[in-house]
């Protein structure tokens, strides 16, 4: 079961209010040992050959060729070669402000990007290698059509953080989904978590049902259950401990809900989890 994941819908959205102007293009070709230091402006970095490593972008990692870094924000870092290597950079600067900006991480690193994205690639390399006269519209527009096709690819791929697109999309039901997610035992209503998300009672229900497809008391249910196979896999405490912590006020009422949701009281549950590990 998994809890809130945006649609197509909500990723195009998000696509739609990314908008990157080309800035300029170089090819960098170094010896093993030697380093490039860049900063001031989002860049997007493509491995043609070679072995390089990246440093200043939290723990340092190692690329090789097809592989494919966009730091979309002006973050400070370095590519150190750690053996004869031919890099890519595609420098850009954001169009305009946007939710779907800020929300964007550090860095979105894509491992064989040539391969699980060749179009975007191929693109990147025609306009650093081989277009006469990238500036002006068209290099804006290919230039946002890599940005964008590297994100999908990072969303899709699974390489984004749970629940990003929420929070760009709909930041109040966000709110709310991550006060549920850091206190399930709580005795949520509809009317405090619209509190979190800081909207009336009517407006936030319909809301949250539109961005996760849930109303807020099934999802709630949904992740107690969740958490619930977690502890009783992990855990040796009571069915009745387990159903306390998360909020109910009989084991009775926990058993039903479980049960609902899995085809198993939490005792079978609990038994065929550890059988089969």
């Amino acid at each position: 079961m998994a809890l809130v994941e945006a649609g197509r819908g909500g990723l195009d959205e998000v696509l739609a209010g990314l908008q990157w102007r080309f800035v300029r293009r170089d090819v960098f070709e170094r010896a093993a040992g030697e380093w490039e230091f860049l900063s001031g402006r989002p860049n997007a970095i493509l491995v043609i050959d070679g072995l390089i490593r990246i440093e200043g972008l939290g723990e340092s990692e190692d690329l090789t060729p097809g592989d494919f870094l966009f730091v979309p924000h002006e973050d400070r870092f370095a590519l150190h070669a750690l053996s004869e290597t031919t890099v890519l950079r595609l420098q850009l600067a954001p169009a305009r402000s946007s939710a779907a900006m800020s929300a964007l991480p550090q860095r979105v690193l894509l491992t064989e990007f040539a391969r699980h994205t060749p179009l975007a690639a191929t693109m990147m390399r025609h306009l650093i290698e081989d277009c006469p006269d990238p500036e002006g519209v068209q290099g804006d527009r290919v230039a946002t059509l890599i940005a964008s096709m590297a994100i999908e690819s990072w969303h899709k791929r699974g390489c984004a953080p749970k629940r990003w697109l929420l929070r760009v999309n709909e930041p109040g039901v966000a709110r709310a989904v991550a006060a549920m997610h850091a206190d399930p035992g709580k005795e949520w209503t509809v009317e405090a978590l619209a509190r979190v998300a800081l909207a009336s009672r009517s407006g936030f229900a319909a809301r949250f049902q539109a961005a996760t497809g849930l109303t807020p008391g099934r999802y709630l249910t949904q992740l107690r259950v969740e958490r619930a196979q977690r502890f009783l896999a992990e855990q040796d405490a009571s069915v009745g401990a387990v159903a306390r912590r998360l909020g109910y006020r009989s084991e009775t009422a926990f058993g039903r809900a479980f049960r609902r949701h899995t085809g198993r009281t939490p005792s079978e549950w609990r038994r065929a989890a550890r059988t089969s590990t």
